[in-house]
């Protein structure tokens, strides 16, 4: 176990040394955490659209797919287990500095522990969540750095919009991601990041308390994506390594695809650095 955590903080050290040199970001769609699973993927497809001509108000929508193997299989797609409704809103209104709102709906299949992983009853769970961050962005030639604060409020309900009985949740996300430009034409970029989660939870069992605001889990990715000439579309296909816990570690894999539409609704002229996601 200290072997692994070792490698986890050496790891986590070279995702920020590479941060630090940090241009132009990747427009990728990042997965949700699953939860205990061996391996998950995540599907995709957002529509972004600039709000004004300078292009400093942009509106980002998607919708996305998760599925998961499960603790008795290596499968990514074997069983369904989320699907997210997201929009948000950017504005950019520094050089270095933006920040965005954003509310999303979230329904979540519930399954059993242990190696029956079957269906619970209520068979899944609902979610509403609203969040802000902010971003502060240097770039340097064909680098470019993003530090990003998030901050969500979380509400739980049951297939009928009951609250259950862990009802709302409060949860802090720090993040650090590094974008390479890879071609003059900025047709291809590779993107790492590094985001920690902790959170705090309200539950009525056995009585009205929050638990303690603590660490919950490490989330790493690392994407390729294209954003081919003359085209609205940008294609990113990544990976993500979720670790949960502190000490007893979970570790699980997950592939990731995305499409992003760029201004279908207005000629905007696209501009060079996009938001990252």
């Amino acid at each position: 176990m200290k072997k692994q955590l070792l490698s986890h903080v050496f790891f986590l050290f070279f995702m920020w040394l590479a941060a630090a040199l940090t241009n132009k970001s990747a427009a990728q769609i990042s997965p949700p955490g699953l939860g205990a699973s061996n391996t998950a993927s995540w599907f995709a497809f957002g529509v972004r659209q600039s709000l004004d001509s300078s292009n400093k108000i942009q509106s980002f929508s998607y919708v996305g797919i998760g599925r998961i193997s499960g603790p008795q299989s290596e499968n990514p797609f074997k069983l369904q287990d989320i699907f997210v409704l997201n929009q948000e809103f950017y504005h950019k209104f520094h050089k270095h500095w933006q920040y965005s709102l954003a509310v999303s709906y979230r329904n979540q299949d519930e399954y059993g522990e242990g190696k029956s992983f079957n269906a619970i009853s209520p068979a899944h769970k609902q979610e509403i969540r609203l969040y802000g961050r902010g971003m502060y962005e240097l770039k340097m030639h064909n680098l470019k750095f993003v530090a990003t604060y998030r901050q969500e409020f979380r509400s739980f309900f049951d297939p009928h919009f009951e609250p259950e009985d862990s009802r709302y949740q409060l949860r802090s996300r720090f993040r650090l991601q590094a974008a390479l430009t890879l071609d003059e034409a900025k047709v291809h970029r590779l993107t790492a990041s590094i985001e920690a989660l902790l959170s705090t939870t309200q539950s009525t069992v056995p009585e009205n308390h929050w638990s303690p605001f603590t660490y919950k889990e490490t989330r790493l990715c690392f994407y390729y994506s294209i954003d081919p000439e003359n085209s609205s579309f940008i294609y990113s296909i990544g990976y993500m390594n979720d670790l949960i816990g502190k000490e007893d570690i979970k570790s699980v894999s997950y592939i990731a695809l995305d499409v992003i539409w760029e201004n279908p609704f207005k000629a905007f002229k696209r501009e060079v650095l996009k938001p990252i996601e």
